[in-house]
């Protein structure tokens, strides 16, 4: 092995003695940080050649000092970083080889030069001989007793253009090594960012990691990334809070507490399918453990190799102690601890604004530590703005003191005691209502409390709301005045002024001015004054001697006046009649007279709509008998006729309904049943113009389909706002035959004499009203002695809710089941049958039979 002199370091060095040669490599000193950055004469910037100006000369002396300055800085702290390792190593060597500390040293420098090594390194693998990692974990066992050479130790590192070695080619006692150069270097970090970038450098890329991320839990379970290497600022803008419901490595790792490998992107793609892309650590090959400091889990970290990784069990534990290193240095450098000079959040005006704006008292209890270390006693340090304790005393009065010393009942308790466990084990308590007393000025002070204490840095937080059952009481009875609008009053007599709940001025729509009353003249004054003479008047009447009153009077202005009702009783002396005092409540009844008022006023209303409706409908009825009592000719031979109205079974109003037999002097009889929509009077009214207008239009002997058609034109012509639905038919008792059309209606329902019934296929025909040049289809039926021909309008078949068809069904099968030859007891049958009467429409039903 070739070495090469080396130049001597007249300065301090750590670790060795002032003006002691020492080598790194062959050609750097210790410390190598330092000693390795000579300064280097820069470059000439590029400028206008000698008309530069002295601001640009000053300015690149500046920036040549600052960099050199950092290049110092930068040195001095790996010097420090390294310091630990050199010092480690020259004490076990000392110890080992029975020599000084000085001579430790020498050796350690003469196998620097022998190997052409760093001293560092040299120092590292020296520690982690003798002390592996994980109690021999990732070492060999300690350094032999005779090993003397350089020829014991491990061969030479990669010089400066040398590549890493891989891996899986690291041996043992080099990870052991690696790991104390981790362990120094992560010591000296000072932000999370720091503890990233040191952590890759000094223990993860010789394993060929090329990015890393370290983050937190949150109280919630998700992770905060904290820190990262090799990760572009994109990708970790887009991970930096990972919900604990996010299937990924770290989540994983952090829950279950265990290492998670992840071997190939493809096996990534597998058990991941949510993520796409490489999600938060590039690399083919991932890895994420657990960080663990004092027990628990506090986070993770994930490691990502460019190329295909397989560690072997080696590599594991050794990853695995560095994790463990990592957690530590992560909580504190994340955390802090509470050591000497670290000020405590009570100190912050931010918390104390917190604590502040809390309701109920909050105590902040530092503990005062006896000689072995035990809590005695708890000192006050904060009091929050709420803080008024049994005596009265707030915050500024409490601050400073011992707690044996403001509440010596709480000693005697034992709650005392339970906020000493607090202090000493860690463990919050939870208290349920109790009843505290304390003596204060000889006097005893006693409520009821529910207190609750907690760890809090060296001491306890507690907090406590009272139950005072008098302020309990207050409350209720406050919150239910305000509910129903009701105020209690006392008044003595010689006094100006009510005693009032806060209720009662808002009640008279006077200010309240906090003090508990207000002035007679003015609670006199808020009445109107019209009522006022009878508020005097029922005040005179208590005071000579009577027991109770209620009176009602009106408050407020024109625009908004409100009614109160007053229940007072008056309070007598026990040797005089005289009344000692007035008591009373007053409550807003302003709702329920405006109540009253518009029930009045509805009740006026239903009235005269009820009167007006009962006229209206005399009037329909007496209206529909007339229709319906209009001559229907002479009776036609071999035809008996028969007919039925219903109106609605509730209500007053009276439907479109109409119905027709007419005997036409050609010797057929016009049959027509119809029904109008609408009800009341309009309805019939245009039952009446349809009836009579179609005994009109018969008389020429048109065809049922003409007559229907007449009427459309004329109502369409009309424009009234109405339309109507019916069936027309012309029967010609000799010929046995009728001719009929519709116009919207349900078809007519025919029996034959051997109990068979069916309805009639509807011809196609328009409701009348709707289109002007609507076109009705006729039909003839041929008829036969004993047959029965029935029209209806569908009040008879439809009922609210229910399905027409089956009402129509109903209405055959009740014709099916009469046998009996009687066209009137047919109709009746029907009408049982079917439930008549309609309660909601008016029902219309006319028969014809051949005889």
């Amino acid at each position: 092995m070739t070495t090469r002199p080396a130049a001597p370091l007249r300065t301090a060095v750590p670790g060795g003695r002032a003006g002691r040669p020492a080598t790194e490599s062959g050609s750097r000193s210790y410390p190598d940080s330092v000693a390795g950055r000579a300064e280097q004469p820069s470059a000439a910037p590029p400028g206008p050649g000698p008309a530069t100006t002295a601001g640009t000369a000053e300015r690149s002396v500046l920036q040549a000092t600052v960099d050199r300055l950092r290049a110092e800085v930068e040195g001095l702290q790996t010097a420090m970083r390294t310091r630990a390792v050199i010092e480690q190593a020259k004490g076990m060597l000392a110890e080992r080889e029975g020599g000084t500390p000085d001579q430790a040293f020498d050796r350690l420098v003469r196998l620097s030069q022998d190997t052409n090594r760093k001293l560092v390194e040299i120092a590292a693998e020296v520690v982690g001989t003798a002390a592996p990692i994980d109690n021999g974990a990732a070492g060999t066992g300690p350094l032999p007793a005779g090993a003397t050479g350089p020829e014991e130790l491990p061969g030479p590192t990669p010089g400066p253009g040398d590549p890493e070695p891989s891996a899986e080619g690291l041996p043992a006692r080099g990870l052991a090594a690696r790991y104390h150069l981790a362990a120094a270097a992560l010591a000296s970090g000072g932000s999370t960012e720091d503890l990233a970038r040191l952590l890759h450098d000094t223990a993860l890329a010789p394993l060929g990691v090329t990015a890393a991320v370290l983050a937190l839990l949150e109280p919630d379970g998700a992770l905060r990334l904290v820190g990262s290497h090799g990760v572009s600022a994109h990708r970790l803008s887009q991970w930096q809070r990972i919900p604990p419901m996010t299937a990924l490595p770290l989540t994983e790792a952090a829950q279950s507490g265990t290492a998670v490998w992840v071997a190939t992107r493809k096996d990534f793609a597998a058990r991941y399918p949510d993520v796409p892309g490489e999600d938060l650590v590039p690399g083919r090959t991932v890895c994420a453990l657990p960080l663990r400091a004092g027990g628990r889990v506090i986070g993770a970290m994930k490691l990502g190799w460019a190329e295909e990784y397989r560690p072997d069990p080696e590599a594991e534990r050794y990853l695995a102690a560095v994790a463990a290193l990592c957690a530590a240095e992560l909580e504190r450098v994340a955390t802090g601890t509470a050591g000497p000079g670290r000020a405590a959040p009570v100190a912050e005006p931010w918390f104390r604004a917190v604590l502040d704006a809390l309701l109920d008292p909050v105590l902040i209890l530092g503990a005062v530590r006896d000689p072995d270390g035990g809590v005695a006693d708890l000192r006050v340090e904060h009091a929050n703005a709420a803080t008024v304790d049994l005596a009265g005393r707030t915050a500024e009065a409490m601050v400073g003191r011992r707690l044996t010393e403001l509440y010596p009942g709480m000693v005697a308790s034992g709650t005392f005691g339970r906020l000493l466990e607090v202090a000493a084990t860690g463990v919050p308590y939870e208290g349920g209502a109790e009843r505290f007393e304390e003596v204060v000025g000889g006097a005893v002070r006693a409520s009821a409390m529910t207190l609750h204490a907690t760890p809090f840095l060296d001491g306890v937080l507690v907090s406590w709301r009272a139950h005072d059952e008098r302020d309990r009481r207050e409350t209720q009875l406050a919150q239910a005045q305000r509910l129903a609008r009701l105020g209690t009053w006392s008044w003595e007599p010689g006094s100006t002024r009510l005693t009032c709940s806060p209720e009662v001025p808002r009640l008279l729509g006077l200010p309240d001015d906090g003090s508990g009353g207000i002035g007679l003249a003015q609670a006199l004054a808020a009445v109107v004054p019209g009522d006022r003479d009878g508020v005097r008047a029922a005040a005179a009447g208590l005071l000579a001697g009577a027991a109770d009153t209620t009176l009602e009077f009106r408050v407020g202005r024109e625009t908004e006046v409100r009614s109160l009702r007053v229940l007072a009783t008056a309070v007598r002396g026990l040797e005089r009649p005289a009344a000692v005092a007035v008591r009373g409540v007053v409550q807003d009844v302003t709702g329920r007279r405006r109540a009253e008022q518009a029930l009045a006023g509805t009740r006026t209303r239903l009235a005269e709509q009820r009167r007006r409706a009962d006229t209206e409908h005399r009037a329909v009825v007496a209206l529909q008998r007339a229709l319906m009592d209009a001559p229907a000719g002479p009776p036609a031979p071999g035809l008996r006729t028969a007919a039925r109205y219903l109106p609605a079974g509730r209500g007053n109003k009276v439907g479109g309904d109409w119905w027709d037999v007419l005997a036409l002097p050609d010797g057929t009889v016009l049959v027509v049943v119809g029904d109008v929509s609408g009800h009341g009077l309009p309805a019939a009214a245009g039952m009446a113009n349809l009836r009579h207008a179609l005994r009109g239009l018969a008389y020429t002997g048109a065809p049922p389909e003409e007559l229907l058609a007449g009427l459309n034109r004329m109502l369409c012509h009309e424009r009234g706002n109405y339309t109507a639905t019916a069936v027309c038919g012309r029967l010609d008792p000799a010929a046995r035959t009728l001719d009929w059309a519709r116009a919207g209606h349900l078809p007519p329902v025919v029996t034959r004499g051997g109990g068979e019934a069916r309805l009639l296929e509807m011809p196609d025909g328009m409701l009348l009203g709707a289109v002007p040049a609507a076109r009705y289809r006729p039909a003839r039926l041929h008829l036969d002695p004993g047959d029965t021909l029935l029209l209806y309008t569908d009040g008879l078949v439809e009922r609210r809710g229910g399905d027409l068809g089956r009402g129509v069904h109903r209405l055959v099968e009740a014709l099916r089941d009469y046998r009996a030859d009687d066209i009137e007891g047919c109709l009746d049958h029907v009408l049982r049958r079917l439930g008549a009467p309609n309660p909601l429409d008016d029902t219309c039903l006319v028969g014809l039979r051949l005889v």
